[in-house]
């Protein structure tokens, strides 16, 4: 048996109380007071029963009634046809990225023959250091074969005294003149003079304007590694 039910059967049962009451009262005295607050009592219960009897059908009406379907509209996937102003639009943007890819390919072909061009100067230059670094490090290193006491360029002529360790150097002999680490010019032996001192032409190089090097007194006679 459900709360409603025992509900109704309580509210029956009140009410045939409530008209036994009345009309027992009725019946024996009319005017009897308490008569009349017992049945204005009842009928207040009777009320709040079938207020609460308007709630749990009110309740049970919501549970039991389905909720209403709220009809969608079905999403379409497909896609609308193309207006030829926006296949004008796409084509022009495929054939600016064609374009775009072209440049970008044109460009690493540049990049690239830059990068070996770069490479190669580097090697290059590397290479010249380095012999530039050990031409100077033979040239410091050379063994004097003597010191240069006169030398005149307008007769472009030079005389040096030989080291105690130099060799008899022959006429035609080319030696180099050294200052401090670099090679100031050459000269070629002409002869030997009876004070011992070995008389020479300078050789002309071209670097300044009389075209001949400029030997200074106190410069150092090295054996010509060029030859």
């Amino acid at each position: 048996m459900n709360t409603t039910n025992i509900l109704l059967g309580t509210t029956s049962l009140l009410l045939v109380v409530g008209f036994a009451l009345s009309f027992g009262g009725f019946t024996k005295n009319r005017e009897n007071s308490d008569s009349k607050e017992e049945l204005a009592a009842l009928k207040e219960e009777i009320e709040k029963i079938k207020a609460e009897e308007r709630v749990i059908e009110l309740s049970q009406l919501r549970t039991t009634t389905p909720a209403p379907v709220i009809p969608t509209a079905p999403v379409s996937t497909e896609v609308g046809p193309v207006s030829e102003d926006m296949k004008r639009v796409i084509e022009a943007q495929k054939d600016k990225i064609a374009s775009l890819e072209s440049e970008k390919e044109v460009l690493a072909i540049e990049k690239e023959a830059v990068e070996k061009e770069n490479n190669k100067i580097f090697v290059e230059k590397s290479e010249a250091k380095k012999e530039q670094s050990m031409a100077a490090f033979r040239i410091k290193n050379a063994l004097a074969m003597g010191t240069v006491t006169t030398a005149n360029k307008e007769n472009a002529l030079v005389i040096f005294t030989p080291s105690p360790s130099a060799t008899n150097f022959q006429p035609g002999k080319i030696l180099a003149v050294r200052r401090n680490t670099g090679i100031i010019g050459t000269i070629q032996i002409d002869r030997l003079a009876e004070t011992g001192e070995y008389v020479a032409t300078m050789r002309p190089h071209g670097y300044s304007p009389d075209g001949y090097p400029d030997i200074q007194p106190g410069d150092t006679i090295i054996i010509n590694h060029k030859g």
